[in-house]
């Protein structure tokens, strides 16, 4: 314990996960000591998280540690932690030394938006935070140690249990690490060293994963879903390779000019302009500077690397298709991207040690257009909680009126079949929904209503007004859809929106 202390003590411990706390919980309280429901939330107040079907089979220790309910507090708190945990490996990982970088790492991890989409799934943010944290390990102990891959290799698979995209964030810290090491000018040998390490913690990471999840499938007698592809990850598909690279491709180039995170107004397109400008500029200055840019290998294995940023960004889209690239959910490990361009900053200031006071308005742009792109991400994601409580209150007062109308309706009795259409008339009430232009690419916390389905009726009427509907689906939908006595309807709150045909009651919503 005493040697744990002295630890702590020490700045690259102490520094960054005191400060991803602090700025954690001013970010993200808001969320955490109110109960805004996402369209899931509301069917996992209680959930044991196994989620082996999907290929987490580790979802369910991971989220285990917190209980199996749904609870803001300690889920949120627990995943500021790992967050926290999180920002100290990644300055251990890429040796950051200086303060103010150490505290801009820390606030850019956890204001980030990826973690606002997290957290608007309460009932699994504790456990994916914990996946995110296990992908860092892994390149962290891989890296540091000299049989480190074995240990690395078992943490990625943990992850990969967890949250599959988190192993995104393992390949680009190992990728960003490799063109560091180029502009260190690092003996060729151990360049290779290192990649040949980082492989084999990958593939190996890979392997045990798999083999987990058959025995997982056998045990449970389940097998995987076809949602989003994932059952595709059993076979390897060489004939598709050519379409899901270019589609990896597209992806990259789609998140980073349309996914309006890193820019969603003029000052952080000039932010961002000046921040990505920078760090090229610098990364290829660092090149030269050390004498890197006169061995060809270096410039060769650069390349790979640059080629390779895209497939770092999304690699399960090479195994899975379908894959719902707009969730931000998938997008945490783009956060490493402004974590290398704060890295390349203090490296360039470290490079030129002998000028460093004349450097002193460049170090000064840096903390501050970083730290002003902090800002903005922390006030997306308190405009995206602000949406969920507006959410929230909007469905809640929709669903006592049309529960009032159910109960109402002559002929209607507790338990009675109900067949409706779950979305609701855009035309029969105003969009109220004030932060679209902001939370439109935060999935989870975007649009006007907490609800778009009959399951959802039920488990909002269940969980948050007390009332029992038996709600049908699947075929039964169908039928009445294309029924005349559906079609002769008028919307919700219309009078005509509620009828009984055939001892099934009949709402019409859309």
């Amino acid at each position: 314990m005493e040697k744990l202390f002295a630890k702590l003590k020490e700045d690259q411990y102490k520094i960054p996960f005191m400060s991803a706390i602090v700025i954690g919980l001013i970010t993200h309280l808001y969320m955490i000591v109110n109960k805004f429901p996402n369209m899931d939330s509301m069917s996992n107040f209680y959930f044991d998280q196994n989620m082996v079907t999907s290929g987490r089979w580790f979802l369910k220790y991971a989220c285990g540690i917190s209980s199996y309910y749904d609870l803001n507090l300690v889920n949120g708190l627990l995943a500021i932690v790992f967050l926290a945990i999180s920002a100290v490996y990644v300055v251990l990982f890429f040796d950051v030394k200086r303060k103010p970088s150490m505290i801009l790492i820390s606030a850019v991890m956890v204001t980030f938006p990826a973690v606002a989409a997290t957290m608007s799934y309460m009932y699994t943010v504790d456990g994916y935070m914990l996946g995110l944290l296990m992908a860092i390990l892994a390149a962290y102990i891989t890296k540091k140690h000299k049989f480190g891959f074995i240990f690395g290799a078992i943490l990625l698979a943990l992850s990969l249990g967890t949250y599959q995209t988190y192993m995104t964030a393992t390949v680009l810290l190992c990728i960003f690490d490799i063109i560091f090491s180029l502009t260190e000018n690092e003996d060729i040998y151990d360049v290779w060293n290192k990649g040949y390490k980082y492989l084999i913690m990958g593939l190996g990471g890979g392997v045990i994963y798999f083999v987990v999840l058959k025995i997982f499938l056998a045990v449970e007698h389940k097998k995987l879903d076809s949602y989003q592809g994932i059952n595709e990850m059993e076979t390897f598909n060489l004939a598709a390779m050519p379409e899901r690279i270019a589609e990896v491709f597209h992806d990259f180039g789609a998140f980073m000019f349309k996914g309006r995170i890193f820019v969603n107004n003029f000052v952080t397109m000039v932010i961002m302009s000046i921040i990505v400008s920078v760090t090229l500029v610098s990364i290829f200055v660092l090149f030269g500077k050390n004498g890197a840019f006169k061995k060809w290998y270096n410039w060769l294995v650069l390349a790979i690397c640059i080629a390779l940023i895209p497939f770092g960004t999304n690699f399960m889209l090479l195994f899975t298709s379908g894959i719902d690239q707009n969730h931000l959910l998938m997008r945490m490990q783009w956060v490493f991207f402004i974590v290398a361009a704060i890295v390349t900053a203090e490296r360039m200031i470290v490079a030129f040690e002998s000028i460093k006071e004349k450097l002193v308005v460049a170090k000064t742009i840096t903390v501050v257009l970083v730290g002003i792109l902090c800002y903005n991400f922390f006030l997306m994601d308190n405009i995206a909680y602000f949406n969920l409580q507006q959410r929230y209150e909007k469905t809640y007062a929709y669903c006592v009126r049309l529960l009032d109308r159910i109960e109402q309706t002559e002929g209607y009795y507790q338990g009675m079949p109900i067949c409706m259409v779950g979305e609701i008339s855009k035309s029969s009430y105003p969009s109220t929904d004030l932060t679209k232009d902001i939370t439109e690419k935060i999935k989870g916390t975007d649009g006007d209503w907490v609800i778009y389905k009959g399951a959802q009726y039920e488990e909002f009427m269940k969980n948050y007004l007390g009332a029992s509907l038996n709600i049908l689906e699947g075929d039964y939908v169908i039928d009445m859809y294309y029924s005349e006595e559906y079609s002769e309807m008028t919307s919700f709150p219309d009078k005509g929106s509620i009828k009984i045909v055939n001892g099934i009651m009949y709402i019409k919503t859309e």
